[in-house]
């Protein structure tokens, strides 16, 4: 496995870890940027455990697969999946929507096609 293939899914999984920490320690904000609105105590804490506590657990994953003998390979296998599986419900999303969706789905879209890439291609 060369240095590059492994540098991507460690990134890959620096990615996940930043967007759940983000996600985890201001949910609100982040949640805004796609125009959720979290009104209440147990909306805020719901969506930093499914949008923070699940990226840090799959990032600090993928970054042990990096470390782990046997690993790497299904860390690719699995960030593909999930990064894919992301992409796929993002693209029906936005043609159920007639493409009208804000800039930050768009970007999360590219990102998460060219990580799927990146990922595969590794």
């Amino acid at each position: 496995m060369s240095s590059l293939s492994i540098a991507i899914l460690f990134l890959t999984g620096i990615g996940f870890l930043g967007f759940g920490a983000a996600a985890a320690l201001s949910p609100t904000r982040i949640a805004a940027l796609t125009q959720l609105v979290l009104p209440t105590p147990s909306s805020r804490a719901d969506f930093a455990a499914t949008y923070g506590g699940f990226q840090l657990g799959f990032g600090a994953f993928l970054v042990a697969c990096t470390q782990t003998q046997g690993w790497v390979e299904p860390g690719f296998w699995a960030a593909v999946a999930a990064l894919s599986g992301f992409a796929l419900i993002r693209i029906l999303g936005i043609l159920r929507a007639g493409g009208r969706v804000q800039s930050a789905i768009w970007i999360g879209l590219a990102l998460e096609v060219s990580g799927a890439a990146l990922n595969l291609w590794a």
